[in-house]
C-alpha cells in the first residue's frame, strides 16, 4: 500500500485517470465493490504497475536445481541454489518498455498493442514456492486502491515536500545484462 500512496503522490496524472474511471463506472452514489473489477481496467492496470514498479519482495525464495543445466553458457550443477532477483525481472527492458517509468497504460489492451508481461508472473514467486496468498494479496491491493482513490485525493501538504518524496524514487544502477528472465 505504501507504494500505491507514493505512486499517487509522484504521478498525480495516474491518480486523476483512476479517479475519473471510478467516477465514470461507479459514480459518487455508492462505494466501489469487488464486482466492479472487470469494469475498471485502469485500476487493474494501476495495481499491476505498482507490483511491477516496486515489487514487495525484490529477491525471491531460493530454488534448488534438480538436474544439471546450462544457462547462457554457464554450467549450473544439480543441487545448486538459484535465487531469483524479482526486481531485475520487473525492470528488464526486454520485457518492459521504459522499465524505470511508472506507466499503468502498459497493461491496457488497445488496438495494435499487446499489453506487456503481467508482473504477477514474477512478484508472487515461482513453482512450488509460489505465494499461497497471491490471490488474496492481489484482491486486497485492488480493493484498497479503489477505496483510497474513491474516498479522496492523495497529495503533498506543502510543495517543499516534493523533493523529499522524490528521494524515495531513485534511479537504480542496474543495467541490462545483470539478470534477465529466462
Amino acid at each position: 500500500m505504501s507504494y500505491l500512496f507514493l505512486a499517487m503522490i509522484l504521478y498525480p496524472e495516474a491518480q486523476e485517470k483512476a479517479q475519473e474511471e471510478i467516477d465514470r463506472v461507479v459514480g459518487t452514489h455508492r462505494l466501489p465493490r469487488f464486482e466492479d473489477r472487470d469494469k475498471l481496467p485502469y485500476i487493474n492496470a494501476l495495481v499491476k504497475e505498482i507490483l511491477r514498479w516496486h515489487p514487495v519482495g525484490a529477491i525471491g525464495f531460493p530454488h534448488q536445481v534438480t538436474e544439471d543445466d546450462i544457462c547462457e553458457g554457464y554450467f549450473i550443477p544439480k543441487g545448486a541454489q538459484v535465487l531469483p532477483i524479482v526486481w531485475s525481472f520487473t525492470h528488464d527492458p526486454d520485457l518492459y518498455h521504459d522499465p524505470m517509468v511508472f506507466k499503468p497504460e502498459r497493461f491496457l489492451a488497445r488496438e495494435n498493442y499487446t499489453p506487456e508481461t503481467n508482473p504477477e508472473a514474477f512478484v508472487f514467486g515461482f513453482g512450488r514456492r509460489i505465494c499461497p496468498g497471491r490471490i488474496l494479496a492481489d484482491s486486497s491491493l485492488y480493493l484498497m486502491a479503489k477505496k483510497c482513490l474513491f474516498d479522496g485525493k492523495l497529495g503533498l501538504v506543502y510543495a517543499t515536500h516534493e523533493e523529499l518524496v522524490r528521494t524515495f524514487e531513485k534511479e537504480h544502477p542496474w543495467e541490462s545484462g545483470h539478470a534477465k528472465y529466462l
